[in-house]
């Protein structure tokens, strides 16, 4: 079985990662690449740890749908991203990976965890925690531990 299998019947084609920090979470997906060849998005270093000055979240989305639209492989794969959501970013990163995957199957780690119905976001940079519910988005996710 194929770790994308998991999303045959998902209204979304979005597998997280979950793990809190040091799980193993971007240790599994470069495992992932490895096996697949498909390499690895990081957004941190494509972008830069900051949105450039006088620039929206605007700038963010189209940098990336442009990436997107020459991008050939049917899977993507994110990791790296805290440029989302520094203190200047208003992009909710879960409504940015949906966004990402009604295109392509995007597989991308997670800080954070589950817990009962709740996907819970830890985001050090801001020193906050955001909270889902996994009952309203239908996805695929491993937890590691």
């Amino acid at each position: 079985m194929q770790i994308t299998d998991v999303l045959k019947n998902k209204k979304y084609k979005l597998l997280l990662i979950i793990g809190k920090p040091g799980s193993g979470k971007s240790k599994y997906l470069e495992n992932y690449s490895k096996e697949s060849g498909i390499p690895v998005l990081n957004l941190d270093s494509i972008l830069g740890k900051k949105l450039p000055p006088n620039q929206d979240n605007s700038y963010i989305y189209g940098f990336v749908r442009g990436f997107l639209e020459a991008y050939k492989q049917e899977q993507i794969l994110i990791d790296k991203k805290a440029i989302l959501y520094n203190k200047d970013s208003k992009i909710d990163l879960l409504d940015f990976l949906l966004e990402l995957s009604t295109k392509k199957i995007v597989i991308a780690t997670w800080n954070g965890y589950t817990e009962g119905d709740k996907l819970i976001h830890v985001c050090e940079t801001l020193h906050k925690d955001f909270e889902y519910d996994l009952k309203k988005i239908d996805i695929a996710y491993i937890e590691l531990k």
